[in-house]
């Protein structure tokens, strides 16, 4: 039986779909009893759908890794780290600067520097910089309990999922489990991936990813695909992909100075989508 009530991922992502996965239940509700992330980022998506009977969850990004190894394993000794670590300066320099070999520190590694830092990109500055904004200090997005409450809820929904750090077309190959698999592809930005995550993609991985879905058979393996709308995208998936168009503000740090940005996204599939709500639904013309 499955809970009313989803967890809700503890971090902070930047391009994270966690307001809008109610546009994507459309495309995820398809029958399927095993489903892939290849890259999962901040797991909103995992999170937000009910949990299939073969789940695995993968990042290139061994820091975004061991968070959710952390929280599937040493749920309590990560709330523990939480809680008995406020946020200052001073660790921020601490934490930025070392590279612990253990599941659990580094997790909480990733977990505090995700909640410390602008946007949560885990290689970009303090909220408040160095001098402070005391309106918006670094410790504005750390709230122990209710990071421990999405650590403690996240980690029941981990319990029996897959989870990695290989190359996506790994992850796309690799045998099913299931006889309906769904997988839900949530890659780098084409244009701003590189400069927001750790571990991005150069072109010829983009294109590398259109070469491996495009031999995907629809009966065996369902894809959803979530990109930046832009026309080398279009043109990788251009004649044989149905692309659906969508907008959403991303999120960021509230800020008198910049406004949140409107984000114009293409949900690719190699299926039809029985119902998509608003979404306009179009064969891509080559």
């Amino acid at each position: 039986m499955q809970p009313s009530v989803f967890p809700e991922t503890p971090l902070r992502y930047p391009g994270a779909k966690k307001k809008v996965i109610r546009r994507l239940h459309p495309f995820l509700s398809i029958e399927h009893d095993e489903y892939r992330e290849p890259f999962v980022g901040g797991g909103s998506v995992f999170f937000g759908k009910p949990l299939s009977q073969h789940s695995w969850i993968n990042d290139a990004d061994p820091d975004v890794a061991a968070l959710f190894k952390a929280m599937k394993k040493y749920p309590e000794q990560l709330c523990d780290l939480v809680r008995s670590n406020p946020p200052t300066l001073a660790l921020w320099d601490d934490l930025k600067m070392s590279q612990p070999d253990d599941e659990l520190r580094r997790g909480f590694r990733t977990l505090f520097l995700n909640r410390t830092n602008y946007s949560g990109i885990l290689r970009a500055n303090p909220i408040g910089g160095r001098a402070q904004n005391p309106k918006y200090p670094i410790d504005c997005r750390w709230n122990p309990e209710t990071l421990c409450l999405q650590i403690m809820a996240c980690s029941r929904w981990l319990r029996k999922t897959k989870i990695t750090t290989w190359g996506f077309d790994k992850v796309i190959r690799h045998p099913a489990k299931g006889r309906r698999v769904l997988l839900f592809l949530d890659p780098p930005y084409y244009h701003k991936g590189n400069s927001l995550y750790q571990v991005g993609m150069k072109p010829k991985e983009h294109h590398r990813l259109a070469q491996l879905l495009s031999g995907l058979d629809p009966d065996e393996m369902k894809f959803v695909l979530t990109y930046d709308d832009c026309p080398e995208v279009r043109e990788l998936y251009s004649g044989w992909a149905h692309l659906h168009t969508e907008k959403w503000f991303y999120s960021t740090v509230k800020s008198t100075v910049k406004k949140r940005e409107l984000g114009h996204e293409l949900i690719v599939t190699n299926f039809e989508v029985p119902s998509i709500g608003q979404a306009m639904n179009t064969k891509a013309e080559g």
